[in-house]
């Protein structure tokens, strides 16, 4: 009888799975058939380490068929042991499940999956997406404490998982289909945490293949629309690191999901509007470069379209500006015994809210992307960029009534936060960045709202602060606060820093950005 011990005689992967095995030899052809990783027959339980920080491809690896093509691998790996128990967990009303409380009390999953995440996890989704939260939760218990039969649970109910979502992506006109994009977005942070590489390409595949045969209407409505959101996020994340354009920038995508309600589009996604368009001016540089002759024409019409985006982004900046006057102060921060040397800058800054804080995170790191790309088709600009800049900001500020000191003189008291019409610099972008950041991780877990980039603009500030003075020892110790995000700086996430500032400006080593202001060093 299967579930009795000494009387079964089935392999491991059955008997946990409480049916019947049918005892083939060296592995069972249920198993096989069902797309699950046999354990074999010993009275261990056995363990296939599929993923490697960094990836290496040498390794042979097991795997299952996802969407009948692409191989992905369930069996995760065992990271060490991790003995202090988060203080705080949101138990998001399912108290009495413990995994699920520690799978919540990773702030980053919890912002970014905010509006949908949660929902699954309650099981007023659909079974599906009920199934793959539980197989994220369980797995992420088990390898953060190291229980190898929780873990083992939790990649069984991913291979279940893809089973079920196998035969559902095979014909994607049925009705309906739509509400797949949240189990495969589980399923993709279940795969990003077990560091998986294949498994993550697969889902990202299965995520645009859907997107694309739904379209942007289908996902007008809550919670399908916040989970677009997130989804919108990752893919634009993701053709930054391929350098390659997203269909997401088409106008239709950036308009239509929130047509039915446009006052719900937040600042964050406001803002995605234009960060979206930055994979195709990478993909349009790199072809500038590669051209041994320049062709004026396309050069023109890249520099245009990033003007009219530059021009965009800092509409969006004046206008957050009068709409929250009071956004950000500063303090001194209290002296403490465990400091070793002092800070970088001085004073501590603070917001009203989180969300704030999100919002101008994300801002500066869209704005490095596009003055990098600026200045890097300096020689084929007729204007200086920094006449550009400052001509485009000024332009701006006319047009959302932003009041600018004559000739831009500097003021008796000036803004806390930097403005499109100050002296451009990267460093100061960076480290109001970083200075931001502090802030959210001074109370990570009292954050409530949604946050679809945590890490990305401080993966921006790295390459640009890492050889400054006391930047890189900040920064690794505003990571490694919470066991969350410790070891990013480090190395622990593959793709951390992996796609930003020093790949854009390529065989620049300095460049003097502002009237007056110091040249910044770009490491490359």
């Amino acid at each position: 009888m299967v579930g009795v011990p000494g009387k079964s005689k089935g392999c491991i992967t059955c008997r946990k799975r409480r049916v019947k095995c049918d005892e083939g030899k060296p592995t069972c052809n249920r198993c096989e058939k069902s797309g699950y990783e046999c354990a074999g027959y010993n009275t261990g339980i056995h363990f296939i380490n599929t993923s490697t920080a960094p990836f290496q491809d040498n390794q042979p690896n097991k795997t299952i068929q996802y969407a009948d093509k692409v191989p992905v691998n369930i069996a995760p790996r065992i990271r060490p042991v991790v003995t202090i128990v988060p203080p705080e967990l949101s138990l998001v009303a399912f108290q009495s499940d413990v995994c699920m409380s520690h799978l919540f009390s990773n702030f980053v999953w919890r912002t970014y999956g905010y509006g949908w995440l949660d929902l699954g996890a309650e099981g007023k989704l659909d079974v599906m997406t009920h199934q793959s939260v539980k197989a994220l939760s369980s797995s992420f218990f088990g390898v953060l404490y190291r229980q190898e039969e929780i873990q083992l649970k939790g990649s069984m109910q991913y291979g279940k998982v893809l089973t079920m979502l196998r035969p559902r992506l095979s014909d994607p006109r049925k009705s309906g289909v739509e509400n797949l994009i949240v189990p495969i977005m589980v399923l993709l942070m279940h795969a990003s945490y077990e560091e998986d590489k294949s498994a993550s390409i697969a889902h990202v595949k299965g995520l645009l293949m859907l997107l694309q045969v739904c379209g942007p209407a289908k996902f007008q409505n809550l919670p399908l629309r916040s989970a677009f959101e997130s989804a919108r996020a990752t893919l634009v994340t993701a053709f930054l690191i391929a350098r390659q354009p997203l269909f997401l920038d088409q106008q239709s995508w950036k308009v239509v999901p929130w047509a039915l309600d446009p006052a719900s589009k937040n600042s964050q996604n406001q803002l995605v509007d234009i960060l979206v368009d930055v994979p195709g001016f990478l993909a349009t540089d790199s072809n500038l470069q590669k051209s041994s002759t320049p062709d004026h024409t396309a050069i023109s019409k890249h520099l245009l379209h990033m003007k009219s985006r530059l021009y965009a982004l800092y509409i969006w900046r004046y206008k957050w500006a009068l709409s929250n006057p009071s956004a950000a102060f500063e303090t001194l921060p209290r002296p403490t015994r465990t400091s070793s040397s002092p800070r970088p800058i001085p004073k501590t800054l603070h917001f009203s809210t989180h969300e704030q804080a999100a919002e101008i995170m994300l801002y500066n790191a869209i704005h490095m992307w596009l003055l990098s790309l600026l200045f890097r088709l300096e020689p084929y600009d007729t204007t200086a960029p920094n006449a550009t800049i400052l001509t485009t900001a000024l332009t701006a500020a006319t047009f959302v009534n932003y009041p600018i000191p004559a000739n831009n003189s500097q003021t008796l008291f000036p803004p806390i936060l930097t403005l499109p019409h100050d002296p451009p610099s990267l460093k100061t972008y960076a480290l109001e960045i970083v200075r931001t950041f502090e802030f959210q991780m001074a109370t990570p877990h009292l954050i409530r709202s949604s946050s679809l980039f945590f890490l990305f603009p401080v993966g921006m500030a790295w390459p640009v602060l890492e050889k400054e003075e006391g930047c890189a020892e900040w920064i690794k110790g505003l990571l490694d606060k919470s066991e969350v995000t410790r070891g990013y700086a480090v190395g622990r996430n593959v793709w951390f820093s992996n796609y930003y500032l020093p790949k854009v400006m390529a065989g620049k080593t300095e460049r003097e950005v502002g009237e007056g202001v110091q040249a910044e060093r770009l490491v490359s």
